[in-house]
């Protein structure tokens, strides 16, 4: 059975409203068809961030449109740690780029090979932390951007902004004389 982004927000959001009548196993046979569902869609945004990542090449890493603009490299690292620190931030889990960062530079000195790695294990380290989240987790309310919000959906918004700046990523391309890649949706 395939379930689309809508029928899944629906089950969910009907868990929320009947949650006292439904069992606890229902509301962990409705959280599996979430999380599959975001599954297959995170895995489609590795693929295309990947693809957009991979046409730039290294030497123009640094580029940036104005000096006070992300450069392209850049982008990929805001995702990675701000992703990230909101997950463990709400999720009270530790950060696995803590060390990392203790390094100075560690973001700055990476190649293009080492920081696809770095991407391609933030999207493993978030399904795998998604996957390993308990129902109860995912409902609880949390603050988000002035209000409040359960945490299963603070991942579409952290996948939404992945979308922010893939698309920055874009108009870097074509300043750069580079075709970007056409659009793949989930």
């Amino acid at each position: 059975m395939n379930i689309s982004r809508k029928n899944a927000l629906k089950s969910i959001f009907g868990a929320l409203i009947t949650l006292p009548v439904f069992s606890k196993k229902q509301a962990e046979k409705d959280f599996l068809a979430f999380k599959k569902e975001f599954s297959e869609a995170w895995r489609s945004s590795l693929d295309y961030t990947l693809k957009l990542y991979n046409q730039m090449p290294e030497e123009k890493f640094d580029f940036r449109y104005t000096p006070e603009s992300f450069s392209f490299r850049t982008q990929f690292v805001h995702c990675l740690t701000f992703n990230t620190a909101q997950i463990c931030g709400r999720l009270n889990i530790p950060n696995p780029h803590d060390e990392k960062e203790k390094k100075n530079g560690f973001w700055k000195n990476l190649t293009k090979a080492e920081l696809e790695t770095e991407i391609k294990d933030f999207y493993a380290w978030v399904e795998k932390t998604l996957f390993e989240t308990k129902p109860e987790k995912l409902m609880q309310l949390e603050s988000f951007a002035g209000g409040k919000i359960p945490v299963w959906r603070l991942f579409y918004a952290l996948e939404n902004h992945i979308i922010h700046h893939r698309g920055q990523v874009v108009c870097y391309l074509r300043l750069n004389d580079i075709t970007p890649i056409g659009y793949i949706g989930w």
